[in-house]
């Protein structure tokens, strides 16, 4: 009820109603002077005239012809002159002031199967580049949240070279409102990078509490985050994050395998696709892949695509108590009932993807979800 009140007292609503009271007493006043007794004249028509008038259109249609109805359409056409004008500007104004917001990043964003990636260092061109590339044919909403000013937030939406396919929520991240206004339970994926203004223990310590904030709004959405601090791995994991990459951890394992031969280098690109599309892919298995073992399956898709199968996974699931605990033990039943009773849930998080690298001949197929696979590349000199 003080929702409604509250609409009511609003300027703009106070105009549409004014307009709306003006519409219906000059339709109905324009009625009983001008067209009551006429055949084929009703109510309709003296609406019609009075939204003609009020909008000063003037189609001449229908005129009132009486003295009292050339009066009334002074009226209307004075009333409606100052009170369109002013609905008008009011209109203008309101767009200007959601764009405004939009570009300060204050609006809430309605999407649904977005990337949402929470904090911005320049590594994040990477992340949206290969975003782009692993994306299907139609590109995929990404919604940046941070802190920076609208300048920088300009300079990162040209480099992106996104269009309409790129939105900006500012403000703290581990503030829920500020977290909420992203939609988080809607989005496919959530990234949190570390921020280049704090110093690494900060940018950590923040990271934390925007998982914590990400995974009470959505805690079915994979979240991925970066970290600094090696140490600081398994708060994060904890905090809800389903995989954690430590800043320089990848780079150095292939700058190692680099000493070992530089030819290693040109193989990661291809691979993940700094370049170009990149070449290592993964799908789901269909029904009748999955009745097949590995061999088998390997022979069939070489001989289909030139593909190159490399692994089989599992996707996450959620692990609960029944997964692990044993039904027809009276032992593990009394354990659940104990659950049941003091109202605790019996979610035990997410169970990580497990994936079986080039598995032997007679691995079956049936219970794994995916596989990851090169698709046939062509050949490079370097």
């Amino acid at each position: 009820m003080k929702k409604n009140r509250n609409w009511i007292r609003a300027p703009l609503a106070k105009l549409i109603l004014a307009i709306v009271i003006l519409l219906a007493l000059s339709s109905v006043l324009f009625y009983y002077i001008e067209l009551r007794g006429q055949e084929n004249r009703g109510f309709l028509e003296a609406l019609w005239w009075s939204v003609v008038t009020i909008s000063t259109v003037g189609y001449g249609d229908i005129v009132p012809l009486s003295t009292a109805g050339r009066i009334l359409g002074v009226m209307v056409m004075l009333s409606g002159i100052g009170l369109v004008s002013t609905l008008t500007g009011n209109l203008a104004s309101l767009l200007v002031e959601q764009h405004t917001k939009k570009r300060k990043g204050l609006l809430k964003v309605k999407l649904s199967e977005h990337v949402i990636i929470v904090g911005w260092n320049p590594y994040g061109f990477n992340l949206v580049n290969s975003l782009e590339k692993t994306a299907a044919q139609q590109a995929q909403p990404v919604v940046l949240v941070n802190t920076l000013p609208p300048d920088q937030r300009d300079e990162i939406e040209h480099k992106l070279d996104l269009g309409d396919n790129v939105y900006f929520v500012s403000g703290n991240p581990g503030n829920e409102a500020v977290a909420a206004r992203t939609s988080p339970d809607k989005a496919r994926v959530i990234y949190i990078l570390c921020p280049e203004d704090l110093s690494p223990a900060e940018a950590d310590q923040q990271n934390i509490y925007t998982a914590l904030t990400l995974h009470s709004l959505a805690p079915k959405v994979p979240m991925y985050a970066e970290v600094m601090l090696c140490e600081n791995r398994e708060h994060l994991l904890r905090a809800g994050v389903n995989e954690v990459i430590a800043r320089g951890e990848l780079s150095g394992n292939i700058l190692g395998l680099m000493g070992t031969t530089p030819a290693f280098f040109p193989f990661f690109k291809q691979l993940t696709g700094s370049d170009t599309q990149g070449l290592l892919q993964c799908r789901s298995l269909s029904k009748e892949e999955k009745k097949l073992d590995w061999k088998t399956f390997l022979a069939t898709v070489r001989q289909h695509n030139g593909a190159l199968p490399l692994a089989l996974f599992k996707k996450s699931n959620q692990l609960t108590l029944q997964d692990i605990l044993d039904q027809e033990s009276a032992l593990d039943h009394f354990i659940l009932e104990l659950f049941s009773s003091a109202g605790q849930s019996t979610q035990l998080g997410k169970q990580q993807p497990q994936v079986t690298i080039n598995p032997p001949d007679n691995q079956s197929l049936g219970g794994f979800d995916a596989v990851m696979f090169l698709q046939a590349g062509e050949a490079h000199d370097h």
